[in-house]
């Protein structure tokens, strides 16, 4: 069923195994994404490295890696989502069912809670909570977090989308490893680097850190999933219409000449 173009449920439904193993695949990835990323934060801080400097490398290589592996490990079973920003970006850019993208997005929320409770259960305590910098404000902190997401969801989108056609496989986990270690440089002393509200809420609600400034991590990328999804569709779509039309008059032209052929020889 659709509505004004978006898709609201797949038609037939999803098949019963296939959405069970998209969610499991769902709740495994993003189970990783916390156990690894948060855990090369509790690496950077007990290595004693300062944040600014080494320490926001580890941890950008913590996640970016960590998120890349998990993204070639689960994108054949579903899509390798882990971001409920990336889920509704995927509805946003009709890609994907609102059903599906709330599903997903419950099952990254459970993943996450996992993750926590085991770096809880090892460590006595759940790093990676996010919060802003003292010298950034509200209003700073939720234009960091929406750009950064933003490019995130269009990354995810670009890399994603079969219809460009010169994006092998191999470079969906790898663009979007290499965005989230880039973004994270410049989030993570001023923001936190958040990008990822299943993320920000798991690792802020296990830890007690939630604050009045939280908001911040569930609209602002909510925000950027909507700008990402609704325009994604906009640099891609006309350059495809145009290489369309390109190859129609290519094979009338063609055509046309074998025509003229024809009739000269005549």
């Amino acid at each position: 069923m659709q509505l004004c173009g978006f898709i609201i449920t797949n038609d037939g439904g999803m098949e019963s195994l296939n959405l069970t193993r998209s969610i499991l695949a769902e709740i495994v990835g993003t189970f990783f994404l916390i156990f690894i990323g948060c855990g090369g934060v509790h690496g950077a801080l007990t290595a004693g490295l300062p944040i600014g400097q080494a320490g926001v490398l580890q941890i950008g290589f913590a996640f970016g890696l960590g998120i890349g592996g998990a993204v070639h490990l689960f994108s054949d079973i579903s899509g390798g989502q882990f971001n409920p920003a990336v889920s509704f970006g995927l509805f946003f850019a009709r890609q994907q069912s609102l059903v599906d993208a709330c599903i997903f997005s419950v099952a990254q929320v459970v993943g996450g809670l996992i993750g926590c409770g085991v770096l809880q259960g090892i460590l006595g305590y759940c790093p990676g909570s996010v919060d802003l910098a003292s010298d950034i404000t509200e209003l700073g902190g939720f234009a960091i977090e929406l750009f950064g997401t933003l490019f995130l969801v269009l990354t995810v989108l670009s890399t994603t989308n079969s219809k460009r056609g010169h994006a092998p496989s191999y470079l969906q986990p790898l663009s979007i490893g290499i965005c989230i270690f880039t973004l994270h440089m410049f989030l993570v002393p001023t923001t936190g680097c958040g990008l990822n509200p299943a993320r920000s809420f798991v690792t802020n609600v296990v830890a007690g850190t939630l604050n009045s400034s939280f908001y911040i991590y569930i609209i602002a990328p909510m925000v950027a999933s909507i700008a990402g999804g609704s325009t994604v569709r906009v640099p891609v779509q006309p350059a495809l219409r145009s290489s369309q039309t390109h190859r129609h008059r290519k094979r009338a032209r063609d055509g046309l000449d074998k025509l003229w052929t024809v009739s000269d020889r005549n």
